[in-house]
C-alpha cells in the first residue's frame, strides 16, 4: 500500500518536535539527530504498517525522497505477487 507525503511529515515533525516538515528538507537540516532517526524508522513501521531501516531514511532524507523510494519499491514488490 503506498504512503503518503503527509503521513510521513506528520511522523517526521513528531519525532524531530517541530510543527510541521517540509517535504523537501533534509532530516538533519530540520535538527533530527541520529538518535532520532532510529524512533523515526520506528515510528514509520509501527504507525504505517512498512519495513524500512535507518539506511534508507539515510539514503532518502527527506520526506519527498523517502515516499518516492517506498513507493516504487512497494510497486515493485506487488508486481512480485
Amino acid at each position: 500500500m503506498p504512503v503518503q507525503e503527509q503521513d510521513v511529515a506528520r511522523i517526521w515533525a513528531e519525532v524531530i518536535g517541530i510543527p510541521e516538515a517540509d517535504v523537501d528538507t533534509n532530516f538533519f537540516d530540520l535538527g533530527g539527530h541520529s538518535l532520532q532517526l532510529m524512533e523515526l524508522a520506528d515510528r514509520l513501521n509501527q504507525k504505517l504498517d512498512i519495513s524500512t531501516d535507518i539506511l534508507a531514511l539515510m539514503e532518502y532524507p527527506t520526506v519527498a525522497a523517502f515516499t518516492s523510494h517506498w513507493n516504487s519499491v512497494e510497486s515493485l514488490a506487488d508486481g512480485d505477487r
